[in-house]
């Protein structure tokens, strides 16, 4: 069966950098970031193709271009990087040649399941505008006539010479803008501000789920919820971003993670104060003992683990937070001065000996230090003890 050709057309223009050198031509167009996703394909570094240039799409980050170009103002000027299979590519000239370039019209053509494009640079602002909205058009640099070797040599030097500028130097561009505009326009856009990153931090952190309006700040008096808290986990969610291959998502990390464990000890999210859930030490003793999980589990796992992917990420800390009885919470501790060094790695050490205990069939609380048992219902006790025991003492 014959298989059916489909054909997208673009005012473009097209020049070459260096006229007389083998270089490939440059062709610049604009194209829907879902028509994109049709005659583009992303050649992705996973198990299964070990030799894809690509870094693998990270959903959060593809959550982060939809959440930006969801604000109305919002665009995106930097262009998406393409290599085009010149078979199935055609540029007709309109118009006379200028220093500038030939204008024309260019043609992309699709048939079967092969895609002529290959995008270089730019996948998450792609399928991010895509999320958002497919008829939204993005800026394309496009290049014809190169091999495998150009568009591998494209896109080493596109991802390693990128330098993070200081955003002081904005002053240096001599603009006549607003601050306090710009500032809010960049936070509530971008997560990204002209403070320092712990400012950053709460102030997008109080905007979002689940901590919206908890965190007792400056910009909100009625929170519960100590903002040093808060800077202490994500320090630590900072400390460990290489480690889990999260940099520059350490702050989509927390809130997903936080997220999850409301959604899943929510009884006990709600409880506040009565429940130890959403105190200081506790906040920083669960981020710190999630974290430490997942750097574990990559360390062991055959398969690398990708927990920029938000469903990798919600059932590994689902799983987590589950093994955590809701009574460990709301039950009486013994420990006072939790506020200390000593307090928050005592915490933390008694998750670490919940979940070994649940791990080999004994009581959640046995060996606890900041718990007496005594002190737990006795139904709770006896619902909680293995089953062989308590099978063997009735018999």
């Amino acid at each position: 069966m014959k298989q059916k050709s489909r054909e997208f057309q673009y005012e473009a223009l097209r020049y070459t950098q260096r006229p007389g050198a083998r270089v490939p031509e440059f062709v610049l167009f604009h194209a829907s970031a879902g028509e994109i996703r049709q005659w583009a394909d992303v050649d992705r570094l996973d198990p299964v193709n070990p030799s894809g240039a690509q870094r693998p799409l990270r959903p959060l980050k593809v959550n982060k271009v939809a959440r930006f170009l969801g604000k109305e103002l919002n665009t995106i000027p930097t262009a998406i990087i393409v290599a085009l299979e010149k078979p199935r590519t055609r540029f007709s000239i309109k118009g006379r040649a200028t220093a500038a370039g030939r204008s024309g019209v260019l043609t992309i053509r699709l048939r079967g399941n092969k895609k002529p494009g290959l995008i270089i640079d730019g996948q998450h602002r792609v399928y991010g505008a895509d999320k958002h909205s497919g008829d939204m058009h993005l800026n394309v640099v496009a290049f014809l006539g190169g091999d495998d070797t150009e568009a591998a040599f494209q896109f080493v030097v596109i991802n390693n010479t990128a330098q993070r500028v200081s955003k002081d130097h904005i002053k240096a561009l001599s603009l006549n803008y607003k601050e306090e505009e710009l500032n809010k326009r960049l936070m509530d856009s971008a997560g990204l501000g002209l403070k320092d990153t712990t400012y950053e931090d709460l102030q997008v952190i109080d905007m979002d789920p689940p901590f919206k309006g908890l965190i007792n700040w400056l910009r909100n008096a009625d929170g519960f919820i100590p903002a040093n808290a808060v800077e202490s986990g994500m320090a630590e969610t900072r400390d460990r971003a290489a480690r889990l291959g999260i940099e520059g998502l350490e702050r989509d990390v927390f809130l997903a993670l936080w997220s999850t464990v409301k959604a899943t000890r929510l009884d006990q999210w709600k409880k506040y104060p009565d429940s130890r859930l959403l105190q200081k030490v506790s906040i920083y003793a669960l981020t710190v003992f999630i974290l430490d999980n997942m750097i574990s589990a990559q360390t062991v796992s055959d398969v690398p683990i990708d927990f920029a992917d938000d469903k990798t990420l919600e059932q590994f800390v689902e799983k987590l937070v589950k093994q955590i009885p809701a009574e460990f919470w709301t039950a009486e501790w013994t420990l006072t001065e939790l506020d200390t060094r000593g307090g928050r790695e005592a915490v933390i050490r008694e998750l670490q000996v919940i979940t070994s205990n649940i791990r080999h069939g004994r009581p959640w609380y046995d060996s606890l230090s900041i718990i007496d048992p005594s002190t737990l219902a006795e139904s709770h006790q006896a619902s909680t003890k293995p089953k062989h025991r308590r099978a063997a003492r009735k018999k």
